[in-house]
């Protein structure tokens, strides 16, 4: 294969690459231990948008039960100080308030959110959709208020022992935020959690089977 051959299809190879990054904007940042983690640059947020998928160990109504235990976040979520129930709407929809810890000289976050959950049994296909609320509760004059979070699980089930989970983040912390503090949470914050959520979702998996 002569110099110019081996030319083309390098510069093919680079126009797909750069082709499939422009179709769907995200850019592979971590992948390990079976978490992959994408951003992509905001429209409304000097915060990139984040992107996880991932296999998790059990079914989704394993992980739709952690979901909906609200008290219990802080167990898994990383940077999570407390998050409390503050009420069901519906048997699958609540509303929730979280405090996050933010590194010095940031202020931390707060959140109220509603959370909606859909299950098709059918199917087994579980769609969680989060979105805060900045205007639910006065905000805390210690606290700044997140101005603006929306995330949309889509979980598929792989086997009877396995789902799929896509995770997409959109986040605007408002305030000032330190770009190393933006870039922390943009994959470590991520990882933990997705890790942290591996773990308990075995747990989970394990206790039920021996029931």
């Amino acid at each position: 294969m002569n110099f110019y051959k081996i030319l083309f299809i390098l510069q093919l190879l680079n126009f797909s690459r750069e082709t499939s990054v422009a179709q769907n904007g995200w850019v592979l940042k971590k992948d390990k231990e079976g978490i992959q983690i994408s951003t992509r640059q905001s429209d409304r947020s000097k915060f990139n948008d984040i992107k996880v998928e991932m296999d998790l160990p059990g079914n989704i109504f394993e992980l739709s039960s952690i979901l909906l235990d609200v008290n219990q976040y802080s167990q898994w979520s990383y940077s999570t100080k407390k998050s409390l129930l503050v009420k069901k709407v519906a048997p699958n929809r609540i509303i929730y308030y979280s405090e996050f810890v933010t590194p010095w000289p940031a202020t931390n976050r707060d959140l109220y959110a509603e959370m909606e959950i859909t299950i098709d049994s059918a199917l087994k296909i579980l769609k969680v959709v989060s979105v805060g609320n900045k205007n639910y509760q006065p905000t805390s004059s210690d606290l700044v208020r997140i101005p603006y979070s929306r995330g949309d699980w889509d979980i598929t089930t792989v086997t009877n022992k396995i789902i799929h989970l896509k995770y997409v983040l959109e986040l605007d912390p408002g305030g000032s935020v330190p770009a190393w503090i933006l870039n922390l949470f943009s994959t470590k914050a991520p990882f933990e959690t997705f890790k942290n959520l591996q773990n308990k979702m075995a747990q989970a998996s394990s206790v039920n089977s021996i029931r």
